[in-house]
């Protein structure tokens, strides 16, 4: 029978969120399922066109090969540089994420949390699908493709190995192997993970504070509001993990710094500081404000 309407937080690329009301029933109503993913991708495009600047930046501020160059200097250098082209490096590989991260996260909720009400307690099964879809996006295609994303990123310049995702792909297959595409799993792990628990049950969290009786339909200002809030507590909960991502893959087998995802979490801690696992947040919200 029919439930109560759940609705699905969907995150697009750089983690604007917008909620879709749908009737739910199991199996799928695969028409409704089909139209919000269709919804969902077309605003994930839209926003991935116009944050991949911010994105681009955000991923040079965590690298080690700028890990001393301040955010602006960053900014400026790429367009004098490289031009303003350099602001879409790595385009490609974020464009080919927005469809199965979209539709995987709306679809992750309404698939794991039938299975996970007679496993969990009530108040843990949007945390529990949130995980469990967060592991199926970093195996099936997210950490291959960031990985993808960062080398076209942090190259400087447009006539080395990784100019293009196809020459990136080829370069990286011939010389580290299938392993090296995924590079940075643990970290995506928790940064899916993490996020996807905080949007799951953070979002239902603050939408149950701005209600004012149990079940009532919300303005839309209200879901807008209590997805925004949700958004920048993933944004600063993620920032760790994403820069620890951003080390494992930027490096190369010619360029191996750190031996594992701890080691490149103690080595940043005792030779930058704490803050340095925080320095994605810091490009995201100067660059953005």
């Amino acid at each position: 029978g029919r439930g109560t309407p759940p609705h699905y937080l969907i995150g697009v690329p750089s983690g604007a969120c917008f909620a879709i009301e749908e009737e739910y029933s199991y199996p799928w109503n695969m028409p409704s399922v089909r139209n919000a993913a269709l919804a969902g991708s077309i605003a994930g495009v839209v926003e991935a066109m116009v944050m991949q600047p911010a994105d681009v930046i955000k991923t040079r501020f965590q690298a080690r090969a700028f890990s001393q160059t301040s955010l602006w200097r960053t900014f400026a250098d790429a367009a004098r540089i490289e031009g303003g082209l350099a602001y879409y490096k790595g385009i490609v590989p974020t464009l080919c994420t927005v469809t199965p991260k979209v539709t995987l996260q709306m679809g992750g909720l309404a698939f794991f949390k039938p299975r996970c009400k007679d496993i969990v307690p009530d108040a843990l099964v949007p945390a529990t699908a949130g995980i469990l879809t967060g592991i199926v996006q970093a195996f099936a295609f997210l950490t291959p493709m960031e990985t993808i994303k960062v080398r076209q990123q942090v190259e400087v310049g447009w006539d080395g190995s990784y100019r293009t995702m196809v020459g990136t792909m080829r370069h990286m297959a011939a010389n580290e192997g299938f392993l090296g595409f995924y590079q940075g799993l643990a970290p995506t792990v928790v940064r899916q993970s993490g996020g996807l628990v905080v949007k799951f049950s953070g979002y239902e969290g603050i939408k149950a504070m701005l209600s004012d009786r149990p079940g009532e339909t919300l303005a839309g200002w209200k879901h807008a509001l209590a997805g925004g809030a949700t958004n920048i507590a993933v944004g600063v909960l993620n920032s760790p993990p994403d820069v620890v991502k951003t080390r494992m893959q930027e490096q190369s087998s010619a360029t191996r710094r750190y031996a594992s995802s701890w080691d490149c979490c103690c080595i940043i801690a005792r030779e930058e500081g704490l803050r340095a696992f925080f320095r994605g947040s810091q490009a995201s919200r100067n660059l953005l404000c």
